[in-house]
């Protein structure tokens, strides 16, 4: 960690010096139509990666929001070059904003990744937004035991004051 918060974002320098952000006719498409080579991991691989149990467990309530009603992970992207992902994500408190994350994979690994939210340049650990696509690229989409409920209902788990006896 002491190592890595030196260092410099590189994909933030490719991404700027080769003009990636400012491509807009890209075909965005969902993530799920997307042919990317991921890696499948596990959550402890990803909190490794991610260096953060935090950071893990706010994804998978992230990623809960941008689930559709069938299950489906509603944040739309493109692959540049075979190896480098550029994702769109709405802003969780500006309805105006929207927040473009790049994940570069390389060998079945992954390799880098930069997003331009305000904390999105860090190379020790993820933001939020890279964090999401990378639970649910690597190991949401591969679980089995998937819910086929959409979005989970969490007025389901407040109990109401009057019903509860003491």
């Amino acid at each position: 960690m002491l190592y890595l918060s030196g260092q410099n974002n590189d994909l933030q320098q490719f991404i700027s010096d080769n003009d990636i952000e400012k491509i807009t006719k890209a075909s965005w498409k969902p993530m799920d139509e997307l042919d990317i080579n991921c890696p499948i991991m596990t959550e402890d691989e990803l909190r490794c990666l991610i260096f953060g149990v935090y950071t893990v467990k706010l994804a998978a309530s992230y990623t809960q929001e941008h689930m559709s009603s069938d299950g489906i992970y509603s944040i739309h992207g493109y692959v540049h070059n075979r190896s480098l992902l550029c994702l769109k994500f709405q802003s969780r408190h500006v309805s105006r904003k929207q927040y473009r994350s790049y994940i570069r994979f390389k060998e079945g690994s992954v390799d880098a990744w930069f997003c331009s939210c305000p904390v999105g340049a860090r190379v020790v650990g993820t933001c939020a937004h890279v964090t999401s696509a990378l639970w649910y690229l690597c190991f949401r989409r591969h679980q089995t035991d998937q819910p086929s409920d959409g979005p989970r209902n969490w007025a389901a788990d407040i109990s109401d004051a009057a019903n509860v006896s003491y």
